[in-house]
């Protein structure tokens, strides 16, 4: 018997997030674990043309850390050959003072990074540990105090922003990319 199809957190929020802000297109889920470097397929039929986008999604939850309120980390990652855009998924629990201090309960939310597939390769080539620059970090870190600024605090020489990243600000572009 098959298990029950699942898919990770982060997938979903990605596919909920596309769906929501990319009109007349749908998001495709690989049924199979064969498919290797694509979590999520972006579709829309256009003009006689079926059109796609293919994603690769990955995540962290958050830490706490002495500077920022929020920290996530990654792994250094091969950039999948066949993934159109590349997105990276924060979840974190609000604090008390983003939510209604009347209820105890924790509230979460997410922030995406969306990277074009050369956008990704650069940034990897760029992964240096701050000790030896000459020498690959194994992993990557971005630290916000609030979602719309975010910033790399691991994996490279000095803290750089990242906000132009934000899949937000990016939307149009994801939009636009689609590929016959």
């Amino acid at each position: 018997m098959q298990p029950v199809f699942t898919m990770q957190y982060g997938e979903f929020a990605v596919a909920e997030y596309l769906s929501s802000n990319i009109k007349d297109s749908s998001v495709f889920i690989p049924c199979s674990a064969q498919e290797k470097g694509i979590d999520l397929l972006l579709y829309r039929y256009k003009d006689n043309h079926n059109m796609t986008n293919t994603i690769q999604v990955k995540m962290s939850r958050s830490y706490k850390n002495n500077k920022w309120l929020y920290s996530l980390w990654f792994n250094r990652f091969d950039v999948p050959k066949n993934a159109d855009w590349i997105i990276l998924v924060g979840i974190y629990a609000k604090t008390p003072e983003n939510i209604n201090a009347k209820t105890k309960e924790t509230k979460w939310d997410t922030v995406m990074l969306a990277f074009t597939n050369e956008e990704m390769t650069q940034f990897m080539s760029e992964v240096k540990q701050k000790k030896d620059p000459s020498k690959d970090d194994k992993m990557f870190g971005f630290g916000f105090d609030n979602p719309n600024n975010i910033y790399q605090t691991r994996g490279y020489l000095e803290e750089r922003s990242m906000s132009k990243y934000l899949i937000e600000n990016r939307i149009s572009e994801i939009e636009n990319s689609f590929r016959y």
